[in-house]
């Protein structure tokens, strides 16, 4: 009854929008506006970007209240982002690099064309944004080695050298009781020579699952951003601009997890210690209903800042020339308690320092030269310091007979540290041949060359604190004691990873006019091999992983019809991968590991579809759809779930693997996609109603790569409602915006519970959200 409740309210609110659009002739009808994009770094029509890429103006996001990557994921088909906990997932047509801080995210995200390869960094805050580019499958010819996957591409509103202009928001979410002030002004200090643009953001949220444990609310988050744009026109064809910005968030409870499958089934159904045991005893509820229990003192952090100087010249009169130079730094800490319960069982902290210098020089041809091409240069050199403890308190009960000895030490911890230095240089180029006027072909190439050093050390420790933020190394005595129990073993191991691509990409496009193109490409991807921050061993082999490789293919049709009010694109494309990073997971009775392989492969394939009908000035209709078969070609070792290494367990086996060839990777659902409906009418002649829906909807699929079947996300809809009033005269706006209205659980992270066979620490990502904003234009 359920399901179909949530069905008929879908059908009745897309239903109501179409039903008021009035029909008009063809002639009368305002045609769809060209988008301007930057995909292969230079000013193009999205019609003649040989790309499968999806477009998300600056407007839209303030109007749907987004402001993060993870919103903006719902309305991509093929694109899942999820926070996990101590990397967050990101993962485009099946392709993402798990859950591991030593990973460089193989969906690459740029801002302003800074590269934010770190995941954290889609964590992000979306301010005063011109528009997004979404670019499906790898980019690595334009956008550098590690966009193998996919690529977020960012562009920052620019300050207006001719007038003033900006915006101030202020919104008010009741669910979550989240309160957000935005805006932004920029405009000539001397009229078509300087100009400046500021821009800010504050919002606290103050939670919206209820912690049985502390007694207040979760994820609690207070987050303020600023940022400073100066361009300076140094002549007629000559800029220059400055661009600085700075962040600061604090939160308690962000990473809230919920315990779930508790009591757990045979075989588990007598494995009721540590969390499930204690969530039996005292009552504390254990299913995916935004309540949870954990004890207090959770907490986190992002402080970030960013500066970038850019010096370029338009091609209008000759070649074009781009240099930027840009600082990006950020400093991360979350403390978490994943044990789900009240209780002090198991917690961890993560810390993150980040400091990244880069220098990009780009020349591209004159705009009208019949022969198109552009060439550049690329450095990067980056530090990176990562701090991880594993806290073990419910350890303490098994410190008897020959583990005495680690008695007095209790509470024990597992502290890893890991330093890394990065220094990347490559130079790519593309060239496009006009055959005609019709037919075109453009050849890019780009090497790539990585090395990084990095050294990194594990221990076993008392914790001085409930989540380790401090601890104390046990004696060297005492480790191989300790070694037996949390699988930590004392060391230090030192390494230096090298590589080196070389990486060509060809595509053809025939414009049968100027509203019809279709286009083919191939492309070969690359993304560096690096160092396992959670190693846990000390065995050298183990510390390093090699490089990722994919050779990808892709057709598509873009297209403009009757008269340039529908558009319609569709890709078709097919991606193998050799050499795939990824990130095990493997729970025993006391402990928890992580390791990084290379598993022989994975193949992607599937078909994207974008369509937008302009059936009058007053409505329009669109929708996104995918279809996505994704499997691993080869990938015998993969790590078992906690079912099969309880059944090897009880065989005699030592070691457990499961053979996934075949299966699919996480977030790869069969099908994803939306279908939005937009109207506005005007009232009077001061006044505009605006109404929008979307509904938006996925497939089945798994969140951890283990595919445990108890954490697959099932099928979901969702849909998003927004009606608003506005004065066209006097700039005025107000809205209420609804998000998720039938509030779908959607697991966005999942792992097994520590001591606690056959039950699941799950965090949920956010439900249904009802918001009131007011904003003013000028």
């Amino acid at each position: 009854m359920k399901r179909n409740k949530s069905v008929l309210l879908q059908t009745v609110a897309i239903s109501v929008l179409a039903g008021i659009a009035t029909p008009v002739s063809a002639e009368e009808i305002m045609q769809i506006e060209e988008i301007i994009v930057k995909a292969q770094k230079r000013d193009q029509s999205i019609q003649d970007v040989p790309i499968s890429i999806q477009v998300v103006g600056g407007q839209d996001l303030q109007d749907r209240q987004i402001s993060d990557t993870e919103s903006l994921a719902s309305y991509l088909p093929n694109v899942m982002v999820s926070k996990d906990s101590v990397a967050n997932n990101i993962y485009v047509r099946g392709v993402g690099s798990g859950s591991n801080s030593g990973f460089e995210q193989a969906v690459a995200t740029f801002v302003d064309g800074i590269y934010h390869g770190r995941s954290r960094y889609s964590q992000s805050t979306l301010v005063d944004i011109a528009q997004i580019e979404v670019l499906r499958g790898p980019q690595t010819i334009y956008f550098g080695n590690n966009a193998i996957g996919g690529a977020f591409s960012v562009t920052t509103r620019k300050p207006d050298l001719a007038e003033w202009d900006g915006y101030l928001q202020a919104a008010y979410e009741f669910e979550g009781n989240e309160t957000t002030v935005e805006g932004a002004a920029g405009g000539p200090l001397v009229e078509d020579r300087l100009a400046i643009r500021l821009a800010g953001r504050y919002s606290n949220l103050e939670g919206y699952v209820q912690n049985l444990g502390t007694g207040q609310t979760d994820p609690n988050i207070e987050d303020v951003f600023f940022r400073g744009t100066a361009l300076l026109q140094l002549s007629d064809n000559w800029q220059a601009s400055f661009k600085g910005e700075v962040g600061d968030q604090d939160s308690r409870g962000s990473f809230s997890t919920e315990l779930f499958n508790c009591p757990p089934p045979a075989p588990f159904s007598a494995a009721t210690t540590f969390s499930c045991g204690y969530s039996l005893a005292v009552g504390e509820e254990a299913e995916l209903d935004y309540r949870r229990a954990s004890s207090p003192g959770e907490q986190g952090s992002i402080n970030a800042e960013e500066y970038a100087f850019t010096i370029e010249r338009d091609n209008s009169e000759g070649p074009g020339i781009f240099l930027q130079a840009a600082r990006s730094q950020h400093d991360f800490l979350l403390a978490a308690d994943t044990d789900s319960v009240s209780a002090e069982f198991f917690a961890f902290n993560t810390t993150e320092d980040f400091t990244q210098d880069t220098v990009e020089l780009r020349i591209m041809s004159q705009f009208d030269s019949e022969l198109e091409w552009i060439m550049g240069a690329y450095y990067l050199d980056s530090d990176t310091r990562v701090d991880t403890t594993l806290n073990f308190p419910f350890a303490t009960a098994l410190l008897g007979g020959p583990l005495s000895a680690l008695a007095p030490f209790a509470p024990l911890a597992g502290d890893l540290q890991h330093d890394q230095n990065e220094k990347a240089y490559s130079a790519f180029g593309s060239i496009t041949y006009p055959f005609n006027d019709k037919l075109s072909a453009t050849v890019g190439l780009r090497y790539t060359k990585s090395k990084k050093t990095g050294t990194q050390s594990a221990t076993n420790a008392t914790s001085d604190d409930p989540f380790g933020l401090t601890v104390t190394p046990l004696p060297a005595a005492l480790q191989p004691v300790a070694a037996f129990l949390t699988g930590f073993v004392d060391h230090t191991t030192s390494g230096a990873v090298e590589d080196d691509d070389l990486l060509p990409s060809f595509s053809v496009q025939y414009k049968a006019n100027d509203n019809i193109s279709l286009y083919a490409k191939f492309s070969e991807g690359f993304k560096a091999g690096g160092f396992d921050t959670l190693e846990l061993t000390g065995i050298p082999e183990r510390y390093t992983f090699e490089p990722e490789t994919v050779v990808s293919y892709e057709a598509g049709l873009k297209s403009y019809l009757f008269d340039r009010t529908l558009s319609f694109n569709l890709a078709v494309f097919y991606s193998d991968y050799d050499d795939l990073q990824q990130s095990i997971t493997q729970f025993t009775e006391t402990s928890a590991f992580v390791t990084i392989d290379n598993v022989g492969g994975l193949r992607t394939q599937g078909i994207e579809a974008d369509l937008l009908w302009r059936a009058s000035d007053n409505f329009e209709i669109g929708g996104n759809f995918a279809l996505l078969d994704a499997e691993y070609r080869d990938y015998a070792n993969a790590g078992c779930t906690v079912l099969q290494a309880f059944e090897a367990e009880q065989a005699g086996q030592i070691g457990c693997a499961q053979d996934l060839t075949g299966k699919a990777p996480p977030f790869a659902p069969t099908y994803s996609g939306n279908i939005r409906v937009g109207y506005n009418r005007e009232i009077g002649n001061s006044f505009e109603l605006t109404a929008e829906s979307i509904l938006s909807f996925s497939g089945a699929y798994d969140v951890i790569g283990d595919k445990d079947p108890n954490t697959r996300q099932g099928a979901w809809q969702k849909i998003d409602v927004r009606v608003g009033l506005r004065n066209v005269d006097q700039g005025w706006n107000l809205a209420v915006v609804g998000k998720n209205l039938t509030n779908e659980k959607v697991i966005g992270a999942a792992n097994d519970v520590v001591a606690s066979a056959g039950s699941y620490s799950v965090q949920l990502a956010r439900g249904r959200t009802v918001a009131v904003l007011a904003s003013y234009q000028f």
